[in-house]
């Protein structure tokens, strides 16, 4: 599930949308403030959650090294459906070939999750259809792309030169 921490209407109604985080007086007599702490390699980031014209802002543990989603500009239906994400690496074919391959792989997260995918995971986009993999799945695949890709150049190698057509050849 999510740590989401409401800044607004969900958690007390009597609080303005986005209200500043209060804070108390410890024993020291120094101000603490009320906000949770988050774990090492993580930041809080804002997040917005509801439906249309009804949409409160949260914050929600974000993974600092990698996630490169707006979780504002990208609001979801509930806290559950925060998807954190990582730069995707991309393998562009012709756009007139079937696509079999991966065509994108990036970091993962959906900590509303029930699988894998509850835990930061490798996302394998094939076609728009996409399988998430643990480190072990992950490096299985790893290592299966890379036996592939010696293939395909196991392959290439044999081929003859390529020839220049008539609009090829510098003039």
């Amino acid at each position: 599930m999510a740590t989401a921490y409401p800044t607004g209407a969900l958690a007390r109604p009597d609080l303005h949308l986005d209200a500043p985080v209060p804070y108390s007086v410890t024993d020291a007599g120094a101000r603490a403030l009320a906000a949770p702490r988050v774990k090492p390699g993580y930041r809080l980031v804002p997040a917005r959650v509801g439906r249309p014209g009804e949409q409160v802002t949260v914050h929600v543990e974000c993974p600092t090294d990698w996630c490169i989603a707006d979780h504002v500009a990208e609001p979801v239906g509930a806290a559950e459906d925060i998807n954190h994400q990582g730069t995707p690496a991309v393998l562009n074919l012709a756009s007139d070939q079937t696509v079999s391959v991966p065509t994108a792989v990036y970091l993962s997260w959906w900590p509303g999750s029930h699988d894998v995918a509850a835990q930061p995971c490798l996302a394998v986009d094939v076609d728009r259809e996409v399988a998430v993999y643990g480190r072990t799945g992950a490096l299985a695949i790893a290592d299966q792309i890379a036996a592939f890709a010696a293939d395909v150049r196991r392959l290439a190698e044999t081929l003859p030169g390529d020839e220049l057509g008539p609009s090829e050849v510098a003039s």
